[in-house]
């Protein structure tokens, strides 16, 4: 079997070996390929690995019996679609002659020319990720009005304010959407993700397909008595859906009863203070910092900029909850690493989350509402014994969930299927 994957961003192995810039996107990807890699000589597996890059240099080789390409991809600009991507796929598939064609990122434009490979695409199948027409919908994550429709410097020399980024996410439910109706076979997790490819295109193949997750949440289990008291993990806040203002006003509401409440956000830091920083920030970073200083939160609230596997992991166990307050997704990892770590975690009931525990595993919240965001930090805080029941649950659904040989042998499975089909 020759299986192609075609990645969103270049995977932590061929990134480490081959020396070029590693992404701590998406880690699950890295997860799930080295699995696959594991397998692939038992199980007579040649694979390849396609991915974006800036430059088309230096871009294919091999690596641990894996084969890669790059292709020249724009991703600082996902919304544009560019057609030469249908001609660079193209030459891949062709130099390679894969059996089965696995795309990752369906908002990307290498998905959507991709299922434009006449040729190639009956052999391929597309991973459904983020949902992106209810990510745009959701995008704004009620802000106010004035908030939206401000612009910052920044904001201004990149013709990317809020409602600029909501054009964007936009567009790119569209070219999502135009990939999912050419698309023959499509896998997801969800019951959300289900649904959405199955109102798109009724007729396509849908193949359920849990992911693995990074090798090191596999290792360990969080200890109540190794975390410092009353504080809260958030693993993004860089866009208004990830609903990081909402986890703001909640800690506001904790702050008098839990005076040493503190809560660490991974991801870019869009509130960096310094003249330089002030000029390259965001309406919305903008928006979060008045919010932290308005309440009091600035000896509190800590973004720890991008993070990889191990630092996540750190703060993941040093940390009393986790917290997932986004208007919208589909099946987050991190929630997935927190649940495997067996940590309590309190979760906006949206998208494809209740696809992923029920409410004796995770504590929902609607979104938007810091009242009861901030009921469920204290209730988790104040009742030890709830905490530690939900975090046994959560980790032995996920250790079901993210099962790394089961969730491989799926894998195979549906490979083989879409061979069988095209045979």
């Amino acid at each position: 079997m020759r299986a192609l994957w075609i990645c969103n961003h270049i995977p932590a192995m061929i990134a480490q070996a081959a020396k070029m810039k590693q992404s701590n996107k998406e880690g699950w990807v890295d997860g799930a390929l080295e699995t696959l890699v594991r397998h692939s000589r038992e199980d007579n597996i040649r694979l390849g690995v396609a991915f974006p890059v800036p430059y088309e240099e230096s871009a294919q080789g091999k690596v641990e019996g894996v084969e890669y390409f790059g292709f020249v991809e724009n991703m600082a600009h996902p919304e544009d679609y560019d057609p030469a991507l249908v001609a660079a796929l193209g030459r891949i598939c062709e130099e390679f002659h894969p059996d089965v064609i696995h795309v990752f990122g369906t908002e990307y434009p290498h998905t959507l020319a991709m299922m434009r490979v006449q040729e190639w695409k009956k052999r391929a199948v597309v991973h459904l990720q983020g949902v992106m027409q209810s990510c745009a919908e959701e995008y704004l994550a009620k802000l106010p009005d004035e908030v939206t429709t401000d612009a910052t410097l920044r904001d201004v020399l990149k013709n990317d304010n809020l409602l600029r980024q909501k054009e964007k996410y936009e567009q790119r439910a569209d070219n999502e959407e135009q990939a999912l109706i050419l698309a023959d076979n499509a896998c997801g997790r969800t019951d959300f993700d289900r649904a959405f490819f199955a109102e798109v295109h009724p007729d396509a193949s849908y193949y359920s397909l849990n992911e693995t997750l990074r090798p090191c949440f596999y290792e360990g289990s969080w200890d109540p008595d190794a975390c410092t008291a009353h504080s809260i993990f958030v693993s993004q806040g860089n866009i208004p859906l990830k609903g990081v203002h909402v986890m703001i006003e909640a800690l506001a509401l904790l702050k008098d009863k839990y005076p040493d409440v503190s809560l660490k956000v991974a991801g870019e830091n869009i509130v960096n203070a310094g003249p330089v920083a002030a000029l390259k920030r965001s309406s919305y970073g903008e928006y979060l910092k008045a919010l932290i200083k308005s309440h009091a939160l600035d000896d509190r609230v800590r973004f720890m900029g991008q993070l990889d596997a191990g630092q996540m992991k750190e703060l993941y166990l040093s940390s009393e909850v986790f917290v997932m307050p986004s208007f919208i997704e589909n099946s987050p990892n991190s929630l997935g690493e927190a649940m495997l770590l067996g940590m309590p975690c309190i979760a906006t009931q949206v998208g494809g989350i209740p696809s992923m525990a029920s409410e004796e595993e995770v504590c929902f919240v609607s979104p938007g509402d810091a009242q009861a965001l901030a009921q469920a930090i204290d209730g988790l805080f104040s009742d030890r014994d709830r905490a530690l029941k939900l975090a046994a649950a959560a980790r032995k659904r996920a250790a079901l969930t993210y099962d790394r040989e089961a969730n491989y042998k799926m894998l195979k499975w549906m490979y083989e299927s879409i061979i069988k089909d095209n045979a």
